[in-house]
């Protein structure tokens, strides 16, 4: 098998907390807009993973204007269920329209 034809630059972990803190965007909301594993999005701001060349092009796309409420709307639509609010039903937050809020993210 030959080897891939791409070799793409990575990020750091503090380049990845940076642009994160530059956005005004805490670690648990990355993980939540982008329907990532909270200890996995951790595991890339303490350097304890590889962060995916996605990543990086994800957080570019943040830039661009509305992109965080577009992404916040676009990630609500996808939950299925609140596991912490079960009373809310399916696609509780699609309905909605809206995200839950940051403060409720499970530590």
């Amino acid at each position: 098998m030959s080897p891939p034809r791409f070799v793409h630059r990575k990020i750091s972990s503090d380049d990845f907390k940076a642009e994160l803190a530059k956005q005004g965007m805490s670690v648990s909301a990355f993980a939540r807009v982008w329907c990532q594993n909270l200890s996995t999005v951790r595991k890339w701001a303490n350097g304890g993973n590889d962060i995916p060349t996605w990543v990086p092009i994800a957080l570019t796309m943040m830039t661009l204007p509305n992109a965080h409420g577009t992404a916040r709307m676009a990630a609500a639509a996808m939950i299925q269920q609140d596991r912490l609010h079960p009373e809310l039903g399916e696609f509780p937050y699609q309905k909605l329209r809206q995200m839950p809020a940051d403060d409720e993210i499970e530590e």
